[in-house]
């Protein structure tokens, strides 16, 4: 059999380049061989003589050999084709497709959401300079970049803001933020006369605006007085504080500058106007990470004007009681009949809900200090004028806050998105299913592109790591066996059945609502939303894997390739249980509602524990059983990495084969269902009408909530010029 052998490999010289097809181009050699021998020896000849026979049939061996090699160059060249295709282009396109999945796995996470909107004002100030979308494509012209982030060279964020202003020096909008990001930096008390000369500088491009005196006026009474605060009575008494004059010039130049504004035809901070610019340079948002961008900048606009309105609103009612105990009873009465004056200024500046409640503040804190000054001026009627208009512009908002105490909306604890349980229920509205659906569905949609990307990067992780098994088990066996080029149906069913399948399967299951889970938010069917996502991210990557390896099974039989022996029938049944009780687990269908009469959040997580805990049980017991196997399936493939020489080629093979079959895999998630996902999480942003899409608030509800109160008090102040 040397001698048979030695022909053999002779025969197949010419198709060294490529041992697979020498390989099987040598098994059907020797198969005619062996039969052409058995006939010889039929005939009585000696097994020697047999082999000399049956090789002479065959001729030279050099003509064998390039007959060979000619026949089978055309399949050759293709095969050389695709492994140099392989290399130039899907390697590359595998690495950008680990690069767009690294970055929407990393840039961005529901944890990292919460915390950016607890972080510092500092941080939010500085939201656009780290983006949370991944858009190679995204470009901004240099002024764009300036109007989105000020100028990033220079290091404080007050002289950022400036070079906007000093690029377009007649912007009165670009103007009032620097003076805003100004005055909302560190004071110290040092710096006020450069401050008051910047804000008497960008007056002077808008005259009429009563902000740069109200800002002025702020500056002033930090260091004219000081409110120090006294002890409380009772946990809910309101906090009361002691005015006292540090420097009655101070104090007096301050309520000149106040007077001065309420005398002006408007007040404007043109924080709106700004945002808008800029959402607008940003372009509609059509991902959950685009549009929390927005609303990360919506809530880093700063408001530092607000701390001073309040500031004046305080110290103009004290400074008239300093005045009519000078006996300049004219002049404090001139102050006193301001107050109407400047809440509408403010008002009419009141775009977020934090400024239409520093307003009812305003109003509330004239209520209770105007009217006693009235009395000592002897106007009694006045008095009570002034505290019955007072109370007028408050009940809007009074009439909302007690609106908002007697809402207990488990409707949006059990339907509504993370984003809708942490935003909407201090705001006091009672919303419907359908309206919390769309907000709800754009974070399923973000988590399955994040399971996706994770996905991807568990292809990615295999498919390195086949790379250094495929040199390993090389070095090892000694072979070349490629198994590069396995037929296009082949490949189409490992895909079809490793990727189409399970997301094909997934999407048709999540719209079936009663399975999915998905008419809750994450509150109640967050681990079960899990489960899915972790039994997507096993799955894929185990198909692909079973799929190589009963190809390579085959394919290394036909060779006569030793291959190992398959899973054992308890592996297998043991495999199958852990799946089937987390599908069960994962698709179990929930109650539909919250019970009636259960009201309350302590009633509604108490119904949220009965619920889930069955649920619970099932997938704990599932995820132990696939756990104990994963182990062992550890445990047998460190086995056979020291062990596993018998079956190297097997094992090589199967390494070189999962590197392309992982890498098409990559692909296809990639170019195929990321943009479905892309493409639904858009249509249920625009879709929604409670949270996204807002250009002048945080969010489109708090920014109708604050229109509506603005108008109410609005509606108000009409009401009392009467």
């Amino acid at each position: 059999m040397d001698k048979l052998n030695q022909s053999l490999d002779l025969f197949t010289e010419g198709l060294r380049s490529d041992p697979e097809i020498r390989l099987d181009i040598r098994k059907e050699l020797q198969s005619h061989l062996e039969e052409k021998i058995a006939e010889e020896k039929s005939h009585g000849h000696s097994n020697e003589e047999s082999i000399e026979l049956a090789l002479k049939t065959f001729g030279s061996p050099v003509e064998v050999a390039d007959g060979l090699a000619a026949a089978n160059r055309k399949r050759m060249k293709l095969r050389a084709r695709m492994r140099l295709l392989a290399g130039t282009l899907l390697i590359p396109a595998v690495i950008i497709c680990a690069f767009f999945s690294l970055g929407m796995a990393s840039s961005f996470s529901m944890l990292d959401l919460f915390e950016r909107f607890n972080a510092p004002i500092d941080s939010l100030l500085n939201i656009s300079k780290k983006s949370f979308s991944f858009d190679l494509f995204q470009h901004y012209t240099s002024e764009q970049k300036l109007i989105l982030d000020g100028d990033r060279s220079r290091k404080t964020n007050v002289e950022q803001q400036k070079a906007i202003w000093e690029k377009f020096p007649d912007n009165k909008i670009y103007a009032a933020n620097y003076i805003l990001a100004l005055i909302g930096w560190h004071y110290d008390g040092s710096n006020r006369d450069s401050i008051l000369a910047e804000i008497n500088r960008v007056s002077r491009i808008d005259p009429d605006n009563a902000l740069y005196n109200y800002l002025a006026a702020g500056i002033l009474l930090k260091d004219a007085c000081d409110r120090v605060d006294l002890p409380r009575i009772g946990s809910k008494a309101k906090p009361q504080y002691r005015f006292e004059l540090k420097d009655r010039a101070l104090l007096e130049k301050a309520m000149r500058e106040y007077l001065a504004g309420v005398h002006k035809k408007y007040c404007c901070s043109y924080t709106t106007d700004l945002l808008k610019q800029r959402l607008q340079i940003m372009g509609e948002a059509d991902s959950l990470t685009g549009q929390f961008e927005q609303m990360a900048i919506g809530a880093g606009v700063i408001l530092p004007h607000l701390n001073h309105f309040r500031e004046s609103a305080r110290d103009m009612p004290e400074y008239a009681g300093i005045l009519i105990k000078d006996g300049k009873k004219q002049e404090a009465l001139e102050y006193l009949n301001t107050w109407k004056q400047f809440i509408r200024h403010i008002n009419s500046d009141s775009d977020y809900l934090i400024t239409v409640l520093v307003t009812d503040a305003i109003a509330r804190d004239d209520a209770e200090k105007l009217p006693p000054l009235y009395d000592k001026l002897g106007m009694a009627e006045a008095a009570k004028t002034v505290a019955s208009e007072a109370e007028t512009i408050h009940k809007p908002v009074q009439e909302w806050r007690e609106t908002r105490k007697h809402i207990t909306d488990t409707t949006c604890l059990e339907r509504g998105s993370m984003l809708a349980n942490m935003l909407l229920p201090a705001l006091g509205y009672e919303l419907t299913n359908e309206e919390l659906a769309p907000a709800r569905y754009v974070e399923y949609v973000f988590c399955q592109k994040i399971t996706l990307a994770l996905i991807n990067m568990v292809l990615i992780s295999g498919m390195i790591l086949a790379i250094g098994a495929a040199l390993y088990w090389r070095f090892r066996s000694g072979s070349r066996l490629l198994l590069l080029a396995p037929p296009p149906l082949m490949i189409l069913k490992t895909l079809g059945l490793g990727i189409v399948l399970p997301w094909t399967a997934y999407f048709a299951l999540s719209q079936i609502e009663i399975l999915s889970g998905y008419d809750f938010g994450f509150r109640i069917n967050g681990t079960r939303f899990a489960t899915q996502m972790g039994l997507l991210l096993l799955l894929i990557p185990a198909i692909v894997l079973t799929c190589t390896g009963r190809y390579v099974s085959a394919r290394c039989r036909e060779l006569g390739v030793e291959t190992p022996p398959p899973p054992g029938r308890i592996q297998k049944s043991t495999i199958i249980a852990g799946l089937v009780l987390l599908a069960l687990g994962a698709f179990t269908p929930l109650g539909r509602s919250v019970p009636a009469g259960m009201a309350g959040e302590e009633k509604f997580y108490d119904y949220l524990f009965t619920q889930l805990c069955t649920t619970h049980v099932v997938l704990i017991t599932g995820a132990i059983i696939m756990t104990v196997m994963f182990l062992l399936q550890i445990v047998h493939w460190t086995a056979i990495l020291f062990n596993g020489k018998r079956y190297s080629i097997y094992y090589g093979a199967v390494a070189r084969m999962l590197v392309l079959t992982f890498a098409l895999a990559v692909l296809v998630l990639t170019c195929v269902f990321r943009p479905i996902l892309d493409w639904r999480e858009a249509e249920f942003i625009r879709e929604d009408k409670i949270i996204f899409g807002s250009t002048e608030s945080f969010t489109r509800i708090e920014g109708d909530l604050a229109r509506k109160l603005r108008s109410k008090i609005d509606q108000a102040m009409t009401k009392i010029s009467k």
